[in-house]
């Protein structure tokens, strides 16, 4: 079991994911952030138990603040002054089809994954995937 975060601007994809997410029976809490910052201060605010997966964190890209990019930036600095979670698993969820987002994403250190929104179950199955891997 692993904690999973919902870091989007927009309350129907939070909504959307977290019940996808649910479904999946999977994740011992589904946190959600409005942004960058907001995710950070969660995610280092929490408590977390030894031997404890994850977290998976679902990231938009365009939000106020600090988009997903500078987000997951801002998440690789804090595991290198923190040391933890080693196993953070970062995807994408996106409304962009742009090819140039998905490549920047995918060079983007800690993430592993792209989805477009709306996100649907197999989109789910593969994040499980991932998390599985790591």
């Amino acid at each position: 079991m692993t904690q999973a975060y919902i870091v989007d601007d927009r309350e129907v994809d939070r909504y959307t994911a977290r019940r996808r997410l649910a479904k999946s029976g999977r994740f011992t809490a589904v946190h959600e952030a409005e942004d960058g910052r907001d995710f950070l201060d969660k995610l280092y605010g929490a408590v977390r138990t030894d031997g404890e997966k994850g977290p998976l964190v679902l990231m938009d890209i365009r939000m106020p603040l600090m988009d997903g990019f500078e987000t997951a930036e801002a998440l690789r600095e804090k595991l290198v002054e923190h040391g933890w979670p080693k196993d953070v698993v970062v995807v994408i969820v996106s409304s962009s089809g742009a090819p140039m987002d998905r490549q920047r994403a995918m060079k983007t250190p800690l993430v592993r994954g792209y989805f477009e929104k709306p996100l649907r179950g197999h989109d789910v199955e593969e994040m499980l995937k991932l998390l599985d891997a790591a």
